[in-house]
């Protein structure tokens, strides 16, 4: 697993597109003003919430492209695991992904300053929702072929989720009627992490991070059912 571990991060270093746009998307939400009267920046995150769904989803890509390229097939051939397989790509897709949320958490209390523990939590909520974006990543794959097919739906199902699930749009200001059927996404369960961190709901924030983790859950189970095919 180790081996794959360390592949996987050599394929990733050969991205050199996408490890740019995982740097530029950051610095371009720390550009958004803070809304007044908030506790901390919920607009700026809930956007970089988007963000981590795409970064997910672009590394993710070297799974469905050893399908794609039938390089699956000469792994299956080998003495290498499905479960190894898996667990060092998706192992090293978290570390670039806990990279990117430091940075950019980091440079969140820089540019809005931070004296309290919000943005600890802000951050815990952040490493929670990347877990999902992985998992989600991967369940997504399973559906499609090749890259292309999946990029181009992806790019339309992932505003729709946020949108929908208060990425984009502020959750408070949601109606009623669209909030009942957005708790079935899990950019719902962020974005309410979100919220709750303003209203000072310590408890509902960590139900929050529950509901993903169980989101989490159920996309890794269902994305790891592909095996070597």
């Amino acid at each position: 697993m180790t081996a794959l571990f360390k592949l996987s991060l050599r394929r990733i270093m050969k991205q050199r597109l996408t490890l740019l746009l995982m740097i530029l998307f950051p610095l371009a939400v720390l550009l958004i003003p803070k809304t007044d009267g908030l506790k901390f920046p919920v607009v700026s995150y809930g956007i970089f919430g988007l963000v981590l769904l795409f970064s997910a989803f672009l590394l993710s890509k070297q799974i469905i492209e050893d399908r794609q390229f039938k390089t699956i097939k000469r792994i299956a051939a080998s003495p290498v695991t499905h479960r190894a397989y898996l667990l060092g790509h998706l192992g090293a897709y978290f570390l670039v992904i806990v990279i990117q949320i430091s940075m950019f958490s980091l440079l969140a209390v820089f540019r809005w300053g931070g004296g309290s523990g919000y943005y600890g939590l802000a951050f815990l909520a952040l490493i929670v929702f990347g877990i999902v974006a992985i998992s989600f990543s991967l369940f997504w794959h399973t559906f499609f072929k090749t890259f292309a097919t999946s990029i181009a739906i992806f790019s339309i199902a992932s505003n729709v989720m946020a949108l929908l699930g208060g990425l984009t749009y502020p959750l408070m200001l949601m109606p009623e009627s669209i909030k009942r059927f957005a708790i079935v996404l899990p950019t719902y369960w962020f974005a309410y992490a979100l919220e709750q961190l303003t209203l000072d709901e310590t408890l509902n924030y960590f139900f929050a991070l529950l509901i993903m983790a169980g989101f989490a859950i159920i996309f890794l189970t269902i994305g790891s059912k592909r095996r070597f095919d």
